[in-house]
């Protein structure tokens, strides 16, 4: 397998849409705190707002891979989606937003607050398709437990279903 199709896998297009929502949410929330003043009430609003943005696009991501992947694969593609949009955020939204850029121990509180924050979101986001149960896992044992059933008693699953 080459780069090439490795970098346009089917799936790849959603993985770059979260990693632009992650990003897009945090320099929007960057613009609108410079617009309206860091260290005010409307800018710290805007800064929460930002970090439930920037949670939610996480818990989306969650629950896309939840339903879609196997629970080995999540980790293997969320991973690098959180770290490439957590070193973005801190790196270069700064720059594009026109805001102070932040000191060495800025940059590295930053990179950690912001990649727990992706980290346990895109968890939370798994756990909530797994209490649904629309998991790939939940699924296979759903069926595993009705192919079962049937094979135990075959006249039973027919009647049930007619």
């Amino acid at each position: 397998m080459t780069l090439l199709s490795r970098l346009l896998m089917p799936h790849w297009p959603s993985i770059y849409g979260f990693a632009l929502g992650l990003i897009a949410a945090n320099l929007a929330g960057r613009i609108a705190s410079n617009v309206w003043g860091e260290g005010t009430a409307v800018g710290d609003l805007v800064g929460v707002y930002t970090f439930g943005a920037m949670a939610a696009v996480a818990v989306a991501a969650g629950i896309w891979w939840g339903a879609r992947r196997r629970r080995q694969e999540i980790t293997g593609e969320l991973l690098p989606i959180f770290v490439v949009a957590t070193l973005f955020a801190v790196l270069v939204n700064p720059l594009i937003a026109r805001v102070d850029y932040p000191t060495i121990d800025g940059i590295f509180s930053q990179t950690l607050i912001y990649f727990a924050l992706l980290a346990v979101s895109g968890w939370v986001g798994f756990l909530i398709v797994m209490a649904l149960g629309v998991d790939v896992y939940g699924r296979e044992l759903k069926a595993t437990q009705i192919a079962f059933e049937h094979k135990a008693n075959p006249s039973r699953t027919a009647a049930a279903k007619a």
